[in-house]
């Protein structure tokens, strides 16, 4: 039996862990060729030999998508290999902690690149090659946080905020080429990055890292996403499942948003 996005391509920012990879994975089972692009090319190429040992259907390519012209190359390689594109999936992402009054003009140009810049440098290669093949499917990931406030995250929240005035923006602009763009806003995800970086802080073990992380959150269903969790909803809005869904915010953030 056909897979939900048999035959499609998919590039997947990111793709070198977390909710990136969780992505890639599901995409592949169900019978897409996936490129992931992270600016670690090795986490990359880890990621895409776990997901496709024989590299039939999974490439890796490490680039800082910040930079438009590593953008077009990874848009272009993917095009290149697989000979279309269908889905991107704008997952990678930076953060940047503290209020607004220690945020200086590095960091504010840090944070723009990184979940701004990045997602509208891969889209402006992405809809063309799309549109080549009659459309497709581009799946903004922003955050719940875009939503639900919080402190200490003032840079970080308003460049996933601006990431939802831009999803719809893009929905407008490209659905007369059959091209799809909606967002995902995970909740709290514990992924490798946040059990590593509180192992780091705490001297805790990765396993008592992991276990700390994995209870007390404010969400309603008291518990984090696994990051497969995320990557359904973006297996979900590139098939064709959601033909009918663009310009639309979805929100997969055990109730934290409530």
């Amino acid at each position: 039996m056909a897979g939900r996005v048999t035959g499609k391509v998919a590039l997947i920012t990111g793709g070198g862990g977390g909710i990136g990879q969780a992505s890639a994975e599901l995409l592949w089972a169900e019978g897409a060729s996936v490129v992931l692009v992270d600016v670690d090319a090795g986490e990359a190429e880890r990621a895409a030999a776990e997901i496709d040992p024989s590299g039939e259907r999974a490439l890796a390519i490490g680039a800082h998508l910040d930079d438009e012209t590593q953008a077009q190359r990874a848009v272009d390689e993917t095009v290149r290999k697989f000979g279309r594109l269908d889905i991107l999936a704008n997952v990678a992402g930076v953060r940047v902690w503290g209020p607004v009054t220690e945020a200086d003009p590095a960091s504010w140009d840090y944070v723009i690149r990184g979940n701004l810049l990045q997602v509208g440098y891969c889209s402006k290669f992405a809809v063309p090659a799309m549109s080549e093949t009659g459309g497709g499917s581009i799946i903004n990931v922003s955050s719940a946080n875009a939503l639900a406030g919080r402190p200490g995250m003032a840079q970080y929240d308003a460049t996933k905020a601006a990431l939802l005035a831009l999803t719809r923006s893009m929905a407008h602009d490209h659905a007369g080429l059959g091209i799809r763009v909606n967002a995902v806003c995970p909740g709290p995800t514990l992924t490798t990055f946040h059990v590593r970086r509180r192992a780091a802080s705490t001297g805790e073990t990765l396993e008592e890292a992991r276990e700390a992380l994995s209870t007390g959150t404010p969400t309603l269903l008291r518990r984090q996403a696994d990051p497969k969790e995320i990557g359904y909803a973006i297996l979900f809005l590139g098939s064709d499942e959601a033909s009918y869904v663009t310009g639309a915010t979805l929100m997969v953030d055990g109730g934290l948003s409530a």
